[in-house]
């Protein structure tokens, strides 16, 4: 007989659901508010793509609750994007601050997850990317970004995205586009600590031209019943 499988569980965040700026912090926004609301904001639709994504698998769900022109939640504490140009030049107990309030909030909840969910973690985090970037068209609808030196989230992916083309043959599915899903990133920075038989994190990418079609709705759904029959080897 075949070995059996650890149980899977499911983890979902999104990292830029919100442009929203507290109070204390709105005087850096001043004049750069059409930014606020821009793809440099948040990433449209991808909060309700976590959200079904979360009711479906009944899984938790981290999310980012402010602007990552405040501070990146999908970046390393390193990481030159960690801070935009409206918060780099801050004083380092402001940028300490806002660390502490809420990136180490976040970062710290999913430590905790993948310390406590049993099993296999399935951590899908979920991004929108905009159909033309800097005059360039993005050649697909769904990108499925992953670590191509890891074989099961190599394989999950391909699956997944067999699955979709199959079904929704209408839609273009890329894998590592329009981003590398080894790139930095909150899932990139713990695969060092987890081995795949313990982690597979893959970051969902969404086209926000889907976000506008009639069948949106019914879309994300077919989406998350895709993913929930897409097993892991």
């Amino acid at each position: 007989m075949p070995p059996e499988q650890s149980p899977v569980s499911y983890l979902i965040s999104c990292e830029h659901a919100s442009s929203f700026v507290p109070v204390q912090w709105r005087h850096l926004f001043l004049g750069h508010e059409s930014e606020l609301d821009s793809h440099r904001g948040y990433d449209r639709g991808s909060l309700q793509v976590a959200e079904v994504l979360a009711q479906r698998l009944k899984a938790p769900l981290l999310v980012g609750r402010v602007t990552r022109l405040l501070v990146d939640l999908n970046r390393s504490a390193d990481h030159r994007q960690h801070f935009s140009e409206f918060t780099r030049r801050l004083p380092a107990a402001e940028r300490h601050r806002l660390d502490l309030e809420y990136w180490h909030p976040h970062w710290g909840r999913y430590r905790m997850y993948l310390n406590t969910l049993p099993g296999r973690i399935l951590h899908l985090a979920c991004h929108s990317f905009v159909p033309v970037l800097e005059g360039r068209e993005r050649h697909a609808d769904i990108g499925l970004l992953y670590d191509p030196a890891r074989k099961h989230e190599r394989e999950w992916c391909g699956g997944l995205a067999a699955r979709i083309r199959s079904h929704l043959p209408d839609l273009r599915v890329r894998r590592n586009y329009p981003y590398r899903g080894s790139s930095n990133g909150m899932g990139q920075q713990h695969r060092q600590f987890l081995p795949e038989s313990r982690l597979i994190s893959v970051e969902l990418e969404i086209n926000q031209a889907l976000c506008d079609r009639g069948d949106w709705s019914s879309l994300l759904q077919e989406l998350a019943e895709f993913v929930e029959q897409e097993t892991l080897s």
